[in-house]
Order: structure tokens, then C-alpha cells, then sequence
């Protein structure tokens, strides 16, 4: 005990910032796996430091925020991004994660005033850059902005990996303004390079077909999809019966197999619609 007492200051100060060096480093870690019962955890311990450094103390409002979003709670997430300073490692990830919370809560126009103002800066990687593109052009397509998000959709770069949502935007856009050979370009483009990421590439170029009314055109391309999403379906629902319900990928399974179902019930529904037209 006395020998505890008796050492310098400076070797306490040096042992109390390795401890929180240590549980910083299990939090980043947590929530690197998006472990949140982990940052749960985690998080009151480290709160009531008062000796945290400044980006200590804002990647534990980051980390913090990202607890709320994930369990819905936008509103809550907000402030708590907002108090991170400019010059932190994490700002950027902050200011990205606030748009979404904006997005989330239906606040459009702090959403879209945010992620403008994220792409007016000229430091980011182009792949930050795509992402905020992304998330405009889809914010305003939802919206209603069919120009806009069609403007923003082509400044996505052909290389990202978000080039496919981007042509899948491009192509409802221009479903919607009417542009019917525009939507075609796209939805083809989609179908035949990016069709494993979306599959409903082979849907929408049946889809606007049908919208154009060339039926035979439409029918081709939806007994063509309708064969293809069911050829889809059964490899991925063998994949299923060969994997235990807590293996990693099987949840993700679950999702493919859904939305391919949705996309044989639209196939089907539309070749039923082109009947009842003749």
C-alpha cells in the first residue's frame, strides 16, 4: 500500500491514460463490428471521465449518437452529432450520419441542406463524395425533385460502387418525367451489368415497356424476368437449407429470398395485367 503512495505522479497520470486508451480502443472496436450491446456497455464508464481529450470526448458523442440510431431513436442522435467539432477525425462521419437522422426524421430540408453543404467541400475522397450523391438523389426522387435527383444520380461516378443505385435512380427518374427511351438506357444497363447487386433491372426494362404499351415487347421481358427470379429463387433457397439459422449470411439470405418472391408476384401481376389488355 505505502508503495502505491509513494509512486510519482507522472507514472499514475501515465497507467490512467493507457486505461482509457485500452477502453477506447474496445468501444472503436465495438462499434466497428456494430456490436451495440458491447458500446452500451461501454459508453457510462467512459462519460464520466473528465479528463477526456477532445476527440476523445467527441468520439464518444459519435459513438453515443450511433446507439441511438440504432435503436431508432433519430431525434435523440442529432444534437449529440452536432456537438462535434469541425476539426475531429470524426466529423465527417457525424455530419454523414446527420443527414440520415434528418432523413430518417422526414426533415428534408435539413437533410438535403446538410449534405449540399458536405459536397461543397473540396477535401473528401470521391467515394464520400458518391455516397452523399446517392443519398441526395434519393431524398429528392422520394420527394418528388425527379430533375433534381436525376442531375444528381449523373454525377456518380461510373466506378463506384454506388453506380448501380445511381442507374436505377437515373432510370426512375426519367419513368417519371416521362423519358421513357432514358429509362430504358438505364434499366438495361442495370439488368445487364449490375443485376446481381438489384435485380430488378429485368423487371423495370418489362415494366417501362409496358408503360410505353409495346405488349410484346413487355410480355417477353416479363416471362424472361419471371424465369430468372425463379431460377434465382431456388439457387438461394438452397443455399438456405444448407446453412444453420445463426450462421452470418443467412439473414441476408432471408432478405434476397423475400425480395425475389416480391419480384415474381410483380412479374406475374404485370403478365396477368397484358392478358387482360387483349
Amino acid at each position: 500500500m505505502l508503495g502505491l503512495l509513494c509512486l510519482p505522479a507522472v507514472a499514475l497520470s501515465q497507467s490512467f491514460d493507457q486505461g482509457i486508451e485500452r477502453q477506447f480502443g474496445d468501444l472503436r472496436d465495438a462499434v466497428r463490428q456494430a456490436q451495440w450491446h458491447r458500446v452500451e456497455e461501454q459508453l457510462p464508464s467512459l462519460q464520466h471521465h473528465y479528463s477526456l481529450s477532445p476527440p476523445q470526448r467527441s468520439y464518444l458523442h459519435l459513438a453515443e449518437a450511433l446507439l441511438w440510431q440504432y435503436r431508432g431513436e433519430h431525434r435523440r442522435a442529432i444534437p449529440l452529432y452536432e456537438r462535434i467539432e469541425p476539426d475531429s477525425d470524426v466529423y465527417l462521419e457525424a455530419r454523414t450520419n446527420l443527414a440520415i437522422a434528418f432523413l430518417k426524421q422526414g426533415w428534408w430540408s435539413d437533410a438535403h441542406r446538410e449534405l449540399e453543404q458536405l459536397l461543397a467541400r473540396a477535401e473528401p475522397e470521391a467515394e464520400l463524395k458518391n455516397r452523399w450523391r446517392m443519398m441526395l438523389g434519393m431524398s429528392q426522387l422520394q420527394q418528388g425533385f425527379y430533375r433534381d435527383a436525376r442531375t444528381t444520380f449523373g454525377t456518380i461516378d461510373q466506378n463506384s460502387r454506388h453506380s448501380a443505385h445511381a442507374w436505377r435512380g437515373i432510370g426512375l427518374t426519367a419513368l417519371h418525367l416521362g423519358d421513357h427511351g432514358g429509362a430504358l438506357n438505364a434499366f438495361r444497363r442495370l439488368k445487364e451489368k449490375h443485376a446481381e447487386e438489384i435485380p430488378e433491372g429485368a423487371f423495370l426494362v418489362a415494366f417501362t415497356y409496358d408503360r410505353m404499351n409495346r405488349l410484346k415487347l413487355a410480355e417477353a421481358n416479363y416471362r424472361e424476368a419471371l424465369l430468372h427470379y425463379q431460377h434465382q429463387l431456388q439457387q438461394t433457397q438452397k443455399a438456405l437449407a444448407q446453412r444453420s439459422p445463426d450462421a452470418a449470411d443467412t439473414q441476408s439470405l432471408e432478405a434476397q429470398q423475400n425480395r425475389l418472391n416480391t419480384l415474381i408476384s410483380q412479374s406475374q401481376y404485370g403478365l396477368a395485367t397484358i392478358y387482360d389488355r387483349r
